[in-house]
């Protein structure tokens, strides 16, 4: 069943394209994909990714939009105050 599962996550699961930079924090060296969330380890001696360390189900998105405001209502607004 695992080898059913490894192989439809290859065929139709995240090919991890879109790597970040790399990050070492608290003594770990990493490379998330931008598209699933995985972490994977990386050697900066050999400047290579190594392993798939954790994968996440979901991906953090941008913020929402900042609301936009009607220009022409603020300021007859700040006019009459």
């Amino acid at each position: 069943m695992r080898l059913l599962v490894g192989v439809l996550d290859f065929i139709f699961g995240c090919h991890h394209g879109e790597m970040s930079r790399v990050f070492t924090i608290e003594g770990r060296t990493y490379r998330v994909c931008c598209g699933c969330g995985a972490e994977f380890d990386y050697s900066l001696q050999s400047m290579t990714t190594r392993r798939i360390t954790k994968r996440t189900r979901h991906v953090v998105n941008a913020p929402a939009p900042l609301p936009v405001y009607n220009s022409t209502k603020e300021s007859a607004a700040g006019a009459a105050v």
